[in-house]
């Protein structure tokens, strides 16, 4: 901050008494005393700092904009730099002079951030926050006898924020505004619904991982996106080989919309699992066209699918895994380097404007965790709710851990970590996207596009006795259940039209090919020692390629279908194309608007 602004703010007059009206114009309330805050845990810890009088609404009324100026430093250092700062200054809203923790409205604790602490300094300096003007969510929360507060903050072993002088600038207009007061309760019980309803899902369907709502999602500051544009996310599944029907799918969306844009242009935001995840790293972080990815994909597929002179189960009773590792890291590394001349660069996207730029999350599985512990979220930006397991993942490892599906690759070692693919757990992430869109966006921020890609429905596999039955078969059988991505389509279809913001608007889509096969009744004739019977043959679906099968016949199979879904999808494919053509000619609008302006 400029010595000079900071000369400017220090002459100001401390914020007058309420006994008679103010004088418009701009005061301070300042800080007293010094104060240090040092988080021991993984929790958000907070000490007021210094705070105003008692504001009577005729003042409350009068105020034009509030801003914090902080001298402060934090730590010093900081082991992963990617993982984001974990230090802040927040404002808050006190319920009177006396009160210690934040007012709370419709489930909501009235805090909002100001700005993030000086990072890895350890000398004392000064730096502004967020200019809080008159009609921001502060000013019209606050009732008359409210006290603002400002508050030190920070979250995880050995974060440190040391604040020094303070001055919260005031600024007083000659005129009263009678703000709308804020309401939260109508989101906040969308949001409730939604995670409910996902909590009995998991529990009937005995699910390995559970979606949970981020710790701090139930701040003022986080609800106060509602204003912004829309958002376009996308959930891509895994499937290994069938990714191309994904692809092929994508590509019928893009085309009807004719936009001549890649995805990375289109959606805000890409949440891949397995083959998902590495598709979503090749359309997202490498900024693929879908025809780029739909050649590369089909190169790779053929490349990494095989075996040696062994054969595939040769080469599991010789190695521990259908196929080698290496190769699949080597193609990885050849395709970052062909892409960003450099195979090593992180998985967080360092060089772009991260607020804009398209957000991608791929997931995997820790093999020393228990069942329920979570799938790792391996991000290319800094999700603000939650720190990053890994955050100095290289690119190559992420889509390599991605993609170690069990017995087909070795588990992926990162630093104190070993993982696999997490689609036994998460097959179909868009629950993992839905709660990752709730923390990186807020629950304000309403969609126009929701669209989850899936790699084609499974045949069903019986499961008969496990103590008589074939161990591979058993185990078949309970992975075509684990990873069962339409039990996540028919919870979600209902639950985000409904819900979501911008409720009872269709903003969610599901394309999945299938061929169904409808129930039917088998007449079996009678032998020597039984007479004929009536087999009943429940409807199922047409068995689809193994994950690994690169036959010529069988992809080409695969692409048959997925044109035949196509054509017989058109009205759904139609209605999701238009409402991203729609929601781009928005934003489009709303640029041209903005550069109009004086």
């Amino acid at each position: 901050m400029p010595d000079f602004m900071l000369d400017e703010i220090e002459a100001l007059g401390s914020l007058p008494s309420q006994t008679s009206k103010i004088d418009s114009g701009r005061y301070t309330i300042s800080s007293t005393e010094r104060l240090n805050l040092e988080s021991p845990d993984d929790q958000v810890h907070a000490k007021i700092w210094f705070q105003s009088p008692p504001l009577k609404v005729s003042t409350i009324r009068r105020i034009d904009n509030l801003q914090l100026l902080a001298e402060s430093h934090d730590q010093g250092f900081a082991d992963n730099p990617s993982a984001g700062n974990w230090t802040w200054f927040e404002l808050a809203i006190l319920e009177d002079e006396f009160a210690k923790t934040p007012r709370v409205k419709d489930g909501i604790e009235l805090v909002w951030k100001s700005h993030r602490n000086r990072f890895r300094k350890r000398k004392y300096g000064w730096k502004e926050g967020q200019e809080f003007d008159e009609d921001h969510d502060l000013l019209r929360a606050l009732e008359d006898g409210n006290v603002i507060a400002v508050r030190i903050c920070a979250r995880f072993p050995n974060w440190e924020i040391a604040a020094r002088s303070g001055y919260l600038v005031v600024n007083i207009g000659d005129k009263e505004f009678k703000r709308q007061p804020v309401h939260y309760d109508k989101v906040v019980s969308q949001i409730e619904t939604i995670q409910e309803t996902i909590h009995e899902i998991n529990i009937h369907t005995n699910t390995a991982f559970t979606t949970t709502l981020p710790d701090n999602l139930f701040r003022a500051d986080v609800f106060g996106s509602s204003g912004e544009r829309p958002l376009r996310v996308l959930s891509l599944d895994g499937g290994g080989v069938r990714g191309l029907a994904s692809l092929h799918l994508l590509k019928a969306v893009m085309d009807q919309a004719k936009l001549n844009k890649k995805p990375c242009e289109v959606f805000d935001m890409i949440g891949g699992t397995s083959t998902g995840g590495l598709i979503a790293i090749m359309l997202g972080r490498l900024q693929m066209t879908i025809k780029e990815c739909i050649d590369t994909y089909t190169v790779f597929m053929k490349t990494v699918f095989k075996s040696s002179w062994k054969g595939k189960n040769g080469d599991l009773v010789a190695n521990g895994s259908y196929y080698d590792a290496s190769i699949l890291e080597k193609v990885v590394k050849d395709l970052i380097r062909d892409r960003l001349h450099n195979e090593d660069v992180k998985m967080v996207d360092e060089s772009k404007d991260t607020n804009n730029a398209c957000k991608v999350f791929v997931m995997a599985v820790r093999t020393d965790g228990p069942s329920n512990r979570a799938p790792v979220f391996l991000r290319s930006y800094v999700n603000p709710q939650d720190i990053s397991a890994i955050p100095d993942i290289k690119l190559w490892e992420a889509a390599r851990a991605t993609s170690a599906a069990p017995l087909y690759f070795a588990p992926m070692k990162v630093g104190d970590y070993e993982l696999v693919d997490g689609g036994l757990g998460a097959n179909n992430p868009l629950g993992w996207l839905w709660t990752e869109t709730l923390a990186v966006f807020g629950p304000a921020r309403s969609t126009d596009c929701f669209l989850s890609i899936g790699t084609g429905i499974s045949a069903n596999e019986p499961l008969s006795n496990p103590g008589r039955t074939n161990p591979v078969t058993t185990a078949k059988a309970l992975s075509s259940i684990a990873t069962n991505t339409q039990i996540v389509h028919v919870l979600f279809r209902s639950l985000i039209n409904a819900f979501a913001p911008k409720p009872l608007e269709k903003k969610y889509w599901r394309l999945n090919i299938g061929e169904e096969i409808p129930e039917r009744v088998e007449h079996k004739p009678g032998g020597w020692f039984s007479g004929p019977t009536d087999v009943k043959h429940l409807d199922n679906f047409k068995k689809l390629g193994e994950l690994d099968d690169t036959r010529e016949e069988v992809i080409q199979e695969l692409l048959k279908m997925t044109t035949q879904y196509v054509k017989s999808q058109d009205s759904q494919i139609s209605d999701c194309a238009a409402a991203i053509r729609a929601s781009i000619g928005r934003q489009d609008l709303t640029k041209e608007s903005d550069s109009l302006r004086p």
